[in-house]
């Protein structure tokens, strides 16, 4: 929560639209999601290096910003198949 305190503490809380301000907490929160945990929450996590990780269980690259294209993409989602009849 200190982390979106302060971006919104920078950026003057929501000015303008409401569209805007949405759209800046789900960046926000995307970041949150993808950026490398602290050394300590990554050992009490089993090597896990960020949240999204740990909720998916997959580590698609070494570099958390490719994670984010991939997982953003559905590149790592596997398609069940369609039914035929």
């Amino acid at each position: 929560m200190r982390f979106l305190d302060r971006a919104f503490f920078n950026a003057q809380y929501f000015h303008g639209l409401t569209e805007s301000a949405e759209n800046r907490v789900r960046a926000l929160a995307l970041l949150w999601d993808f950026c490398p945990s602290s050394p300590e929450t990554v050992k009490k996590y089993g090597g896990q290096l960020c949240p999204a990780e740990r909720l998916n269980g997959t580590c698609y690259a070494d570099n958390w910003l490719e994670n984010l294209l991939v997982s953003s993409s559905m590149n790592g989602v596997e398609h069940d198949p369609q039914n035929p009849l």
